[in-house]
């Protein structure tokens, strides 16, 4: 453990976001707002707010009080800050800023972990967040709440390692089906998606552009079978069964799509699942497990939600709400780095778990706990 030489377990967490390695545009911006904010500089607002995110903070009130800590005075090189001035102060931060954090980490993720067509999928996907519409009256939804929806393109490389990857933050009243292209830009890459994206004209695109799609198709979908494969007749581990596998064109004479494939499954409840994809390298059997996957993205979703803050966001405005937002998915990268970095089989949660209890804490004591013995 000797390599560990940070002092504590929060430090060691931050330590992977270099500010100074920014472009020369974002430094000018944190220097512009360290020199009408004194005392909170960017630096430390940063680290205070994801103090806030990871330990699960109620609200601002709530991180006011926890400033009577020593240790957390002196890790933050605060004495005490008030709610509003926290408040006041989230709603500032230019959005553009956090995202090269959000980007720096990304791209330390990508060094030590390469993705590439056989090691990962791209699960895109989206969640809504209900507002008040009484405080947030600017977060278009319906006319009796409010409601922000994050859309996200989701890695997974299996059950160890999946991570935030790209997202945008829009009003919920936006549909999905408008935000997919945003996330399709790896050619080779499997995009992984449900049915509120289904679009015929885009499938055609993606396969004529070099990109794999897997989703499923609705029940009205016009189906026109141009071969069939063979599929195994015993019953898969988790006890489905393949119905069919096909060569097909979707669609009707008004428009027709290419030649794409299409898995059908029925499950152990008799319910039959139809999957449509341009991946013919695949089994039938992994096209079905591969969609399987998408509940990550869900699991992904209920985190932040539930262990991240987001279930109750710390300022009224739609500038500190993006913010928020934004440091939760900084936050997420930040424990998925010390994964990678420790080797660690624990999940992430367990990871998040331990540096709560042992935030101030040498960082050893920490990391000891997840290096494997």
């Amino acid at each position: 453990m000797d390599k560990y030489k940070t002092k504590t377990a929060f430090n060691k967490w931050f330590s992977p976001i270099k500010v100074k390695k920014f472009s020369f545009s974002d430094q000018m911006k944190i220097a512009s707002f360290d020199k009408y904010h004194k005392k909170l500089s960017f630096h430390k607002a940063l680290k205070i707010y994801l103090y806030a995110i990871d330990s699960e903070k109620e609200s601002l009130r709530d991180l006011d009080t926890a400033f009577i800590d020593e240790s957390i005075q002196k890790e933050m090189g605060l004495e005490s800050i008030s709610f509003s001035q926290l408040s006041r102060k989230l709603a500032e931060i230019d959005s553009t800023i956090l995202l090269a954090v959000f980007n720096q980490l990304l791209g330390s993720i990508k060094q030590k972990m390469p993705t590439h067509k056989r090691n990962s999928l791209y699960l895109v996907d989206s969640s809504t967040f209900s507002l008040n519409k009484n405080l947030f009256p600017w977060a278009e939804f319906r006319k009796t709440k409010s409601g922000i929806k994050l859309h996200l393109k989701y890695c997974f490389m299996d059950h160890e390692h999946s991570y935030p990857e790209e997202f945008k933050i829009t009003h919920a009243v936006e549909h999905d089906d408008h935000h997919l292209e945003v996330f399709v830009h790896d050619p080779e890459a499997t995009y992984v998606f449900d049915r509120g994206y289904l679009n015929f004209e885009r499938m055609d695109q993606m396969h004529w552009d070099g990109y794999f799609f897997l989703t499923r198709i609705k029940k009205n979908t016009k189906v026109h079978v141009i071969e069939n494969f063979e599929v195994p007749e015993a019953k898969l581990e988790n006890g489905s069964s393949i119905l069919s596998d096909q060569i097909v064109a979707l669609g009707s004479s008004t428009y027709l799509t290419s030649r794409f494939r299409l898995v059908t499954l029925e499950d152990v409840h008799g319910k039959k699942l139809q999957f449509v994809t341009n991946r013919f390298d695949l089994t039938a059997e992994e096209v079905a497990q591969a969609y399987k996957f998408r509940w990550q993205v869900e699991l992904f979703f209920k985190h932040i939600k539930q262990h991240m803050t987001i279930k109750r966001f710390f300022s009224k405005s739609e500038q500190g709400v993006t913010n928020q937002l934004i440091l939760a998915m900084i936050a997420s990268l930040l424990t998925y780095l010390i994964k990678l970095e420790t080797g660690t089989s624990a999940t992430t949660f367990q990871i998040k778990r331990y540096l709560r209890y042992l935030l101030f804490k040498p960082a050893e004591e920490w990391l000891e706990r997840l290096v494997p013995t």
